[in-house]
């Protein structure tokens, strides 16, 4: 009888142990973290004098293009530019016809994950700098290869993303979603010098931080010199302005705030939230303003929302899926973060009712609309918006800018 409880046991651990190796692992895959990182030196041939022939260059003041110019880069800084610039016979010719040269992009907001061939991706399209927006200790690594001659983009990389639960479900965050989890101040003073000691640049707020924790990690962020960006946590937008965090990670943060104000389903009262909306949102904009808040925006894929909700394999037709990574695409059956049909957590998965579908169709019309709003008070009142893709969430491929 004991042998056969003790071999029940066993067996049960070893199931246990199997399908917590397979998680590990299927969690691993969907960071792209097993794809194979390409071989870069093969590609690029380093020259230490680099000349481009007959370019444009945008102007200093951005205001237009200065034809036909030779620039000359020795070991990566520009050092001269002008028309007809003599030929150095060591030189790496690059031929500037009818092309035009601008500063390196930015994208303001980005997940790389564990792809790093998105560093690549982003420097063979002009993005030069990218902003990390849920780091990890890989991300603090590249970024450290980078800067001893590697190759990649500057860096900026906000922590793992705050969360304030407890208990096992703070342990289910933190291992699923990369997540630094605290309930107490001890907990987040603790975490919060561990952030700093780390190397991160910024703590990345989320949506689900309680008003308790969040007025914590405000108060210890300030006291290590480390801002607060991301998400509008639990609290009101009254609350929020003047709580010290000095960026919001995506417009529809401040638009879901409003939807929660107006009270009401907007998919049986569109019109009536749109004009609450457009009341509101000139109020919100000048107090964004006024308190220096800036906004990211992310528009374009909160445009494609829509699409990816109802008609996904069209939409996933017009993005060129060979530059992402493919297991980043293909997600994993463990929760819906893949773009893929059945893995694109934005795909329609209410009931299979015509009334049911046309309800969610006019909500996210209307959110889509609600976003279209927000963003012109927030232009119109000159709150500082920054450029930012939202890379490798469902059907974004690092490098693309639409916003």
């Amino acid at each position: 009888m004991k042998k056969r409880v003790l071999y029940g046991a066993i067996v049960v651990l070893a199931i246990f142990i199997a399908i917590f190796i397979w998680t590990d692992n299927e969690l691993n895959e969907v960071l792209g973290k097993s794809t194979d990182v390409i071989a870069i030196s093969s590609i690029v041939k380093p020259s230490k004098i680099i000349q481009i022939k007959n370019v444009n260059i945008l102007s200093e003041d951005c205001s237009h293009f200065i034809k036909n110019q030779d620039v000359i880069i020795e070991n990566g800084k520009i050092i001269r530019l002008g028309k007809n610039q003599l030929i150095d016979s060591t030189s790496a010719i690059i031929d500037g016809t009818n092309k035009y040269l601008i500063p390196g992009l930015i994208d303001s907001h980005a997940h790389l994950k564990e792809s790093k061939n998105d560093l690549f991706l982003y420097l063979a399209n002009g993005v030069t700098y990218v902003r990390e927006m849920a780091g990890r200790p890989i991300a603090l690594n590249w970024r450290k290869e980078i800067q001893k001659n590697g190759m990649g983009p500057r860096m900026f990389i906000a922590s793992p993303p705050i969360y304030s639960e407890s208990g096992l479900t703070g342990y289910y965050y933190s291992w699923t979603r990369q997540s630094i989890n605290y309930s107490t101040k001890n907990e987040a003073q603790k975490e919060i010098k561990r952030i700093k000691e780390q190397g991160y640049d910024a703590i990345k707020m989320y949506g689900f931080v309680s008003q308790e924790m969040f007025k914590t990690t405000i108060e210890f962020a300030k006291a290590s010199h480390i801002p607060v960006i991301g998400h509008i946590p639990l609290v009101n937008l009254e609350s929020f302005y003047q709580s010290g965090q000095k960026e919001i990670a995506h417009i529809e943060e401040i638009t879901v705030k409003t939807i929660d104000e107006f009270g009401k389903s907007i998919s049986k009262n569109p019109q009536e939230y749109l004009r609450f909306l457009k009341k509101r949102s000139d109020q919100i904009a000048k107090k964004l303003k006024k308190n220096n808040i800036n906004v990211t925006s992310t528009v374009w894929l909160c445009e494609s929302f829509l699409n990816q909700r109802f008609d996904l394999k069209s939409k996933l037709k017009e993005i060129e899926l060979k530059y992402a990574n493919p297991k980043i695409i293909e997600g994993t059956p463990l929760y819906k973060l893949g773009w893929l049909p059945g893995k694109n957590g934005y795909e329609y998965d209410g009931k299979d009712e015509l009334e049911a579908k046309k309800l969610s169709l006019v909500y996210w019309k209307t959110y889509t609309e609600a976003i279209h709003v927000m963003t012109k008070a927030l232009v119109d009142n000159k709150v500082i918006i920054m450029a930012g893709t939202d890379a490798n969430v469902a059907t974004v491929i690092p490098w693309i800018f639409t916003s």
